[in-house]
C-alpha cells in the first residue's frame, strides 16, 4: 500500500513539474509561437494531432488549455468573462470568491465536448484567464474550431495567452510499458526528429521528455529545450494501457 502511494505521488510530482515548467515557459517567452494568430494556432494543433495519430490506440481524450495574464484597461472583468462565455456558447460566468480573490467561472460539460472558463483575480488590477477545451474523438473537429476562436477572442481583449495540448489514447497490449514506449518512439521517429532528454519510471509508468525542434511549441526545462513529453501507463483497474502525449509537456493525469 505504501509503495503504491509513493508511485502515485511520483506521477503527481511529474504532472506538477510539467505544469510549472509550462507556466515558466510562457512567462519568460520560451515558446516558439505566440499562439495568437488563429490560422497559425489551427495549423499547429492539426500538425500535433497528426503526429499523435501515429501512436497506437484509440483517442480517448484531447485537451487544449489556453491561459495568460490580463490587465483591464477600464474594462469590467465581469463583462469580459461574459463576452468570452458568449463567444464560446457556454453559460454566463458565475461570480465566486476563493481565498479572498474574485473568480468568474463557467462550465459546459457534455460527453463529447467540455469547456471550462476561469477569469481569476491575481491581485488588484491583475487577472488570469484560463480556457480549457476537452473532447473525445467525436468532438475533435469542433474543439479545433473553438481553439481557433480562443486565439482570436483572447488576443482581441488583450489576454497574453498561450496554449498547450495533451492527447491520450488507450489500447489493449501484451507488451510491458517499457516495450510499448520503445515501439511508439520508433514509430514517431519515422515522422519527426526527436531526442530523449529526461526520463521518469516506476512500476506502472514510463515518461520521457524530448527535444523535437520541428514541433511548434517549446518550453525550457533546465538546460534542455523540450517540445514533447510522452508517457506510457498501465491501468491495472481497467486492464489496459494509456499513451499520453503532451506538447510541450503533459498537463493532464496519465
Amino acid at each position: 500500500m505504501l509503495k503504491a502511494e509513493m508511485i502515485k505521488k511520483g506521477v503527481i510530482a511529474i504532472l506538477v513539474l510539467g505544469t510549472v515548467l509550462v507556466l515558466a515557459g510562457w512567462r519568460y517567452g520560451t515558446l516558439q509561437t505566440n499562439g495568437t494568430d488563429s490560422r497559425e494556432a489551427e495549423t499547429a494543433l492539426r500538425s500535433l494531432l497528426f503526429l499523435s495519430d501515429q501512436t497506437p490506440g484509440t483517442l480517448d481524450k484531447l485537451v487544449v488549455k489556453w491561459q495568460g495574464d490580463w490587465i483591464p484597461n477600464h474594462e469590467d472583468p465581469a463583462d469580459i468573462a461574459a463576452q468570452i462565455a458568449d463567444q464560446l456558447n457556454i453559460p454566463t460566468a458565475s461570480k465566486l470568491v476563493e481565498n479572498g480573490h474574485t473568480l468568474y467561472r463557467s462550465v459546459r460539460d457534455r460527453e463529447d465536448l467540455k469547456i471550462r472558463l476561469n477569469v481569476m483575480e491575481r491581485q488588484t488590477g491583475q487577472w488570469y484567464v484560463v480556457v480549457q477545451l476537452e473532447s473525445s474523438d467525436t468532438g475533435r473537429e469542433q474543439l479545433i474550431q473553438l481553439h481557433k476562436l480562443c486565439a482570436e477572442q483572447l488576443n482581441s481583449i488583450g489576454v497574453q495567452a498561450q496554449w498547450n495540448t495533451s492527447v491520450q489514447r488507450s489500447l489493449q497490449a501484451k507488451e510491458s510499458v517499457d516495450q510499448l514506449m520503445k515501439q511508439t518512439e520508433a514509430s514517431l521517429a519515422g515522422t519527426i526528429s526527436m531526442q530523449a532528454k529526461e526520463r521518469y519510471t516506476d512500476v506502472n509508468t514510463v515518461a520521457v521528455s524530448y527535444e523535437a525542434p520541428d514541433l511548434p511549441l517549446m518550453v525550457q526545462s533546465g538546460e534542455h529545450q523540450v517540445q514533447m513529453q510522452m508517457a506510457v501507463h498501465e491501468n491495472k483497474e481497467q486492464q489496459d494501457k494509456r499513451i499520453t502525449l503532451g506538447f510541450p509537456l503533459i498537463t493532464i493525469e496519465y
